[in-house]
């Protein structure tokens, strides 16, 4: 699985970046001859390769700052098949494949909680809804007291809607999984992400402003 989603990156990556050094190669010539800068043709094979080498640092630089946010923060959202992000300090919430069949597991003992998790509320504590084929289950767990956890309810689907509604807990407005991931990775990449960008951005700036400078006398 990891295998191909390297594969469609690379495909992706390549049609993305052919797209690009077409338009780039164009304007890049006409400004050469209207500039009549030296080695024009130079000028134009580097207009038309910046798109693929600003692509392959975003990647490169992307799949480091993975590593980074996946080993210090635990988050590790789909690359391959995989998906993880912590609950609190002490539980996590991980999904194989399909982030919407994720399930809660303990850091500590790695024991998995029983049926896939459904809805999530957080806020000072943290509500977790998870249901089997025949029964659902409601956890809580202490956002500061990360070791406990509670089991508030476990019965028949019947029931369920009637315990959301006494202890407040609105469908509406809880988490799914899937948007619970997208979250956790947001939050963990949002320092990561724009120096990535920004790192990318200053190597291409600073190749052609070296690339500029060798070519900017006229001709005689």
């Amino acid at each position: 699985m990891m295998i191909f989603s390297f594969l469609l990156l690379g495909i992706v990556a390549l049609i993305v970046s052919v797209l690009l050094a077409i338009p780039f190669a164009l304007l890049a010539s006409r400004i050469a001859r209207r500039k009549a800068l030296k080695h024009r043709q130079l000028i134009v094979i580097a207009a038309a390769v910046t798109p693929a080498l600003f692509i392959g640092m975003e990647i490169v630089f992307g799949l480091i700052g993975s590593v980074y946010v996946s080993e210090k923060k635990g988050v590790d959202l789909g690359f391959g098949d995989h998906w993880k992000a912590p609950l609190t300090e002490s539980y996590y919430l991980s999904a194989v494949d399909m982030p919407e069949a994720a399930t809660i597991s303990s850091r500590e003992t790695d024991r998995e909680y029983d049926g896939f998790v459904r809805h999530l509320w957080i806020d000072d504590r943290i509500y977790a809804a998870c249901s089997t084929a025949d029964q659902y289950s409601i956890y809580a767990f202490h956002a500061q007291d990360s070791e406990v956890d509670t089991l508030l309810f476990r019965a028949d689907s019947l029931r369920y809607a009637e315990v959301l509604q006494e202890r407040n807990l609105d469908p509406d407005t809880a988490l799914a999984p899937e948007e619970f991931f997208t979250r956790s990775m947001k939050e963990a990449h949002k320092i990561e992400e724009p120096l990535r960008h920004a790192l990318a951005t200053l190597i291409i700036v600073a190749l052609w402003a070296l690339l500029i400078r060798l070519t900017q006398k006229k001709r005689h």
